[in-house]
């Protein structure tokens, strides 16, 4: 790839400087957290993905993220997931459960953090991240990758997939994906594990959540071309 020219820097800047003045991010600047976790496909539980989640509360009950797969300045937009109470899991109907995880093992193994600014390690302290976890670990999530990026890392290439999360010991990420986060984050998953323990109160996740863990089958969204109604 040629090196930008110095003229094509100076129209970016001027560009991105008159953006500012003009545009409205309001929906975009309602973002107040930042939590990283591993998906996994729904449909392939040998293929995970670091996913930085960018979250908005819509209400207590109800948050929206938008999901990147790293915190840096390129990072990819590969997705989206929506968070729900236990209260409000309770009451979708039951062919729509299907799509939902829960969050309880992803919070009790340390694999959900709040993420710091990377390379200042403890900024996410134990103390910092109780109020959020304690939240997430009775939700659930709703989670939809439109970007394939293990496999197609340069162009969001193929159909959506259904996303899901590990349910219990064995089933996370490859050990050196977990220790890349880790490093690149200053943070210790096992050290939070153990942490957690002593905060997080009894509790069994719904069921009807995780339904692959009954079935052994999972979602998979699959083309179906159809006559255009009119």
């Amino acid at each position: 790839m040629q090196p930008e020219s110095k003229q094509a820097t100076y129209h970016s800047a001027t560009y991105h400087a008159a953006g500012s003045a003009i545009m409205s991010f309001t929906p975009i600047n309602q973002i107040h957290q930042h939590l990283c976790a591993f998906h996994v496909y729904a449909s392939d539980h040998d293929r995970h993905v670091e996913a930085h989640h960018f979250c908005k509360h819509l209400s207590h009950d109800f948050h929206q993220c938008v999901i990147y797969d790293s915190d840096k300045p390129d990072a990819k937009l590969i997705g989206i997931e929506y968070i729900v109470s236990e209260r409000i899991f309770k009451t979708l109907p039951q062919e729509e459960k299907k799509y939902w995880h829960s969050h309880k093992y992803e919070v009790e193994s340390g694999l959900l953090q709040l993420a710091p600014k990377s390379f200042v390690p403890g900024v996410a302290t134990d103390v910092a991240e109780q109020p959020a976890m304690l939240e997430l670990y009775q939700s659930y999530g709703k989670t939809i990758h439109t970007w394939a990026i293990d496999v197609h890392p340069d162009l969001p290439l193929g159909p959506p997939n259904l996303m899901m999360s590990c349910i219990g010991d064995g089933q996370g990420p490859p050990a050196e994906m977990l220790k890349a986060r880790d490093t690149a984050s200053g943070q210790d998953t096992m050290a939070k594990r153990e942490i957690r323990k002593g905060y997080l109160p009894p509790y069994e996740r719904d069921e009807a959540a995780d339904e692959w863990a009954k079935t052994g089958k999972g979602v998979e969204f699959v083309v179906n071309e159809m006559p255009v109604r009119k």
